[in-house]
């Protein structure tokens, strides 16, 4: 028998879904399809259309929607791992406070790149634990991403167990990468899970696809966040599909426009992130 997901009564959707539109359409275009909170990107890489991001979760606010998680960048976050990261580990701590100041509940961040460098374990550990007791002094939860080396992030999230403000964001592509069909994880950290990011793919790349057009069990999927004590939304992070294939490789990229209309594409998304939470009818 299908359980309801954890506590779930919502989803949500990373504002980035495959359509280059202004912040403020991309959120009404949300609300319209019926999701009720969204993640954002904690960084200015793409503050040409999205604009400010100290302005993102008042915008959201006005149009009906909740910013629940922001993302740390990642690029690079194997240095934390390394003497030379200390530039980052320093933009880290100075984003806390300000994700606190921005009403954000719950910053993500990537603890590696894909799996843990060959760096100084120590090092790597006390930058983290660092980080976890600056989100503690701020009320911002720290959610580490698992990315496809689910050993070492069951070993970091252990190592700095004793601090409540950190816990696990639960990514479901990367665990099929991982771990296919295993949702191990999310049992063991069934008392901090502090965050989703849903998505679908066939076990050999990460395509970011919506619920059920790859081969993740969906079910067994319901079944494990059933036993948690999560009660966020979730998080639909997919987008419109791309045939990475056919891109240019010459480093003239440009996101294609997708052949269907937004408005289409997130009413399929939301119906399947609805399937999800109630079991298919």
């Amino acid at each position: 028998m299908v359980t309801k997901a954890g506590r779930m009564e919502r989803c949500g959707a990373y504002t980035w879904f495959g359509y280059v539109l202004p912040f403020e359409k991309k959120l009404e275009l949300l609300r319209n399809a019926g999701f009720s909170t969204i993640c954002t990107w904690w960084g200015d890489l793409f503050s040409d259309i999205d604009g400010r991001k100290e302005d993102q979760a008042v915008k959201a606010a006005a149009a009906g929607l909740t910013l629940e998680h922001t993302h740390l960048p990642y690029m690079g976050c194997d240095r934390l791992w390394f003497p030379d990261g200390e530039e980052l580990f320093q933009s880290y701590l100075r984003a806390i406070p300000e994700i606190a100041e921005n009403g954000i509940p719950t910053a993500v961040m990537h603890p590696f790149e894909k799996v843990l460098p060959r760096g100084e374990w120590n090092l790597g550990m006390d930058r983290l634990s660092a980080l976890g007791e600056q989100a503690k002094r701020a009320g911002v939860r720290l959610a580490l991403e698992n990315i496809v080396d689910n050993v070492h992030l069951e070993k970091i999230l252990t190592g700095l167990g004793d601090n409540p403000f950190v816990g696990l964001c639960f990514d479901t592509g990367h665990n099929q990468l991982a771990r296919a069909n295993d949702f191990s994880l999310v049992e063991t950290f069934r008392d901090r899970l502090f965050a989703l990011h849903v998505h679908d793919n066939h076990g050999l790349r990460d395509e970011h696809l919506i619920p059920y057009d790859g081969n993740l069990d969906w079910i067994a999927f319901a079944n494990a966040m059933a036993q948690t004590t999560y009660s966020g939304s979730l998080m639909l992070e997919s987008c419109y599909p791309v045939d990475w294939d056919k891109l240019p490789q010459d480093g003239d990229f440009k996101y294609p426009q997708p052949p269907i209309p937004p408005e289409a594409y997130l009413a399929e998304a939301k119906g399947r992130c609805d399937r999800v939470m109630n079991g298919p009818k």
